[in-house]
């Protein structure tokens, strides 16, 4: 299956790993943003058609196949609560068992979870970062249709610092592109074994991931990923879409040049945001492009630079972000 679109550049999110005695957070919190140092971008030139995306904050009740039911996941489904949880993962007609095993912290001694699959007796382990005492979720399924399960693990790694692993039939990894906030390095360098963000389920051949993105204040966004050709995770869609909201806005302090534009679509022409004006953010490809709508239903899309002065801020026409708005709900 091949991603819709190019990846592109864009912010870096912090994830600070936290002592074995802070207690799990009850919801998403934010982090600080930092600068993007680069501003290419690809944006389609047709509006895609829309998907229907999993509730990623729903705890529906997993529905789980009995072990014998062979290949018959064509999707992707929890087995956190069905572990251990046996299952040909390469279809060879050997079952294999995946569960889940703690390891002393290296430095701290906080046990943290690992991955085991195991074939006869023989085990194969992928470690992973978060603590045996923080919320996650593992799925199991063929999200490339190549005929091989891959193995998918989200956790939180601090305080709603979720990070996403994901595996082959064998545990070798498979690597996400760069995450469009992410700037520093190269592609190729940057190219990671884990993701920003957590799993909100999985549909029609793609992974539902929400993630933070730290423009104009703290949003949490969904966006689609794909195991592409090239065997790499990457965005099927081209932005991170947030919850419209009419009680979550922005109140223009000054008069800004915004461009008319739908959601994805590259600016149009340039109108005038007047002080006092509410704008609602709709999307952001993560790096430059804000797209939103006006209390008087404009939709448009602002044009964002970094500060260079703080190195964690956004400048519009030369003016830093704090000075364009009343109030920015930055968290973290």
């Amino acid at each position: 299956m091949k991603r819709s679109v190019p990846y592109i550049g864009g912010l870096c999110l912090l994830l600070a790993l936290f002592g074995c005695s802070r207690a799990p957070a009850a919801g998403p919190a934010a982090s600080a943003p930092l600068p993007a140092a680069t501003m290419e971008v690809r944006l389609e030139t047709t509006e895609a058609p829309a998907k229907a995306t999993p509730d990623v904050t729903a705890e529906a009740p997993h529905e789980v196949p009995e072990a014998e039911d062979e290949r018959i996941l064509a999707y992707c489904i929890s087995i956190k609560d069905a572990l251990p949880y046996t299952v040909d993962l390469n279809g060879d007609g050997t079952p294999e068992t995946v569960d889940m095993t703690t390891r002393p912290g290296a430095s701290d001694g906080c046990p943290r979870w690992t991955v085991s699959v195991a074939r006869g007796d023989q085990v194969k382990l992928a470690e992973t970062d978060i603590l045996d005492d923080m919320p996650w979720d593992l799925w199991v399924g063929d999200l490339d249709e190549d005929g091989n399960y891959e193995i998918f693990f989200h956790g939180d790694e601090a305080s709603d610092d979720y990070v996403i692993y994901a595996w082959r039939h064998d545990l070798t990894p498979i690597l996400f592109e760069p995450d469009d906030r992410l700037v520093r390095g190269e592609r190729e360098e940057s190219r990671e074994t884990l993701f920003a963000g957590y799993i909100g389920g999985f549909e029609d051949g793609y992974m539902a991931v929400q993630g933070v993105v730290d423009m104009l204040g703290t949003h949490w966004g969904v966006r689609t990923f794909v195991i592409g050709d090239d065997g790499i995770i990457g965005p099927m869609s081209t932005v991170w879409t947030f919850e419209e909201s009419d009680e979550r806005y922005l109140t223009v302090t000054k008069a800004l040049t915004a461009y008319k534009a739908a959601v994805r679509k590259a600016p149009g022409e340039p109108f005038t945001l007047e002080p006092g004006e509410k704008i609602y953010v709709l999307a952001s490809d993560g790096f430059e492009h804000m797209w939103f709508r006006t209390g008087s239903g404009q939709r448009g899309v602002l044009l964002l630079v970094p500060d260079e002065d703080t190195l964690i801020m956004w400048r519009i026409d030369g003016t830093p972000e704090a000075d364009c708005f009343e109030e920015l709900p930055y968290s973290g």
